[in-house]
């Protein structure tokens, strides 16, 4: 367990980690984690799934494979694997050799690593079990839970904002909203995965699909979205009640917004032009970028933020200096 009150350290440990470097490989991971998994739906979506059908081997004659193409994209994919796992493995172990120390940077690093393994243990998994729809859906999951993890230890080892004490509290409303709001885009990834796994793109011919009629889980993973839109537009109204609140989060807002309809146009695209693989790959990167922006989002909304006094007078009236929120950069 992590100590709650921040340790004052004159000078750095021996073997420390500066918190701007830790920062960086807080990025990296997240970015990676974000290319692997756009990669792992070309493998997919190029029917490579089983180019290699061991592991972690290749094959049972080699241990790398080109001699296909399918089997070099694969390995290609596998490559990017075990170079996404350095930065992850870095992180986790300067969680502990930050300096100057930061409470809450422990727990997110170990479970970017933690899942990250699990998340090889289950490519292992679903290669050896012919892509089980429900293994490749795990795969996505688990990248996802990833990439919050990886987020959460962005966000929390940004340099902190210099502030008076006094604190803007965040509503009870608006926090149930933020924690909605993202409930709803995790179910969408989920109902997405399932949409995925009744579809046409198993990864290899000989595959396993769900048995669902993929017009009707379709249908549920839109409800799911709409839903999705409709908190988050609900989300604004409110904020617009507590302006300082919606100064700070606006960025946010706008970006998350922009995104969701451009994943919304893809989404009905797809689904009108009988699910090509181009834009199931734009429609899984796009609901990558949906999720980094969702946790972003929550992250910055959920916290309290101290105020500062900005010394601006009006020239004509000579108003008291007005109070507006410290700026948190995002994460």
């Amino acid at each position: 367990m992590e100590n709650d009150a921040p340790t004052v350290e004159a000078t750095p440990p021996r073997y420390s980690l500066p918190l701007r470097r830790f920062r960086q490989l807080a990025i990296v991971t997240v970015a990676g984690v974000c290319l692997l998994t756009v990669a792992g739906a070309v493998v997919r979506l190029t029917g490579s799934g089983l180019g290699c059908d061991d592991w972690p081997n290749c094959n049972n004659e080699r241990f790398i494979d080109v001699s296909t193409g399918h089997a070099a994209i694969e390995q290609l994919n596998r490559l990017l694997s075990g170079f996404i796992g350095i930065p992850t493995l870095l992180l986790a172990i300067g969680a502990f050799r930050v300096f100057p120390r930061r409470v809450g940077l422990r727990w997110p690093s170990i479970g970017v690593l933690v899942t990250i393994l699990g998340n090889g243990v289950v490519g292992g998994l679903a290669v050896r079990g012919d892509l089980h729809p429900s293994l490749v859906q795990s795969h996505f999951i688990l990248a996802m839970l990833s990439i919050g993890f990886g987020s959460i230890a962005v966000h929390r080892s940004h340099p902190a904002p210099v502030g008076d004490g006094r604190s803007i509290g965040v509503t009870p409303l608006v926090t149930a909203l933020i924690w909605t709001l993202g409930a709803l885009v995790a179910a969408a990834l989920v109902t997405g995965t399932v949409v995925t796994g009744a579809g046409p793109h198993a990864g290899d011919e000989t595959a396993r699909r769900y048995g669902f009629d993929i017009s009707t889980v379709a249908e549920v993973h839109s409800v799911v979205v709409w839903a999705t839109i409709a908190v988050f537009l609900t989300l604004v109204v409110v904020l617009r009640r507590t302006p300082s609140l919606h100064r700070r989060l606006s960025s946010m807002l706008s970006t998350w917004m922009f995104v969701a309809v451009i994943q919304g146009g893809i989404g009905y695209l797809q689904y009108f032009t009988d699910v090509p693989a181009v834009l199931v790959a734009a429609h899984v990167a796009g609901a990558t970028a949906l999720w980094v922006f969702t946790v972003q989002l929550m992250l910055a909304g959920l916290e309290p933020v101290d105020v500062v006094e900005e010394e601006v007078h009006d020239p004509e009236t000579g108003q008291a200096p007005r109070i507006s929120p410290a700026t948190i950069p995002s994460a």
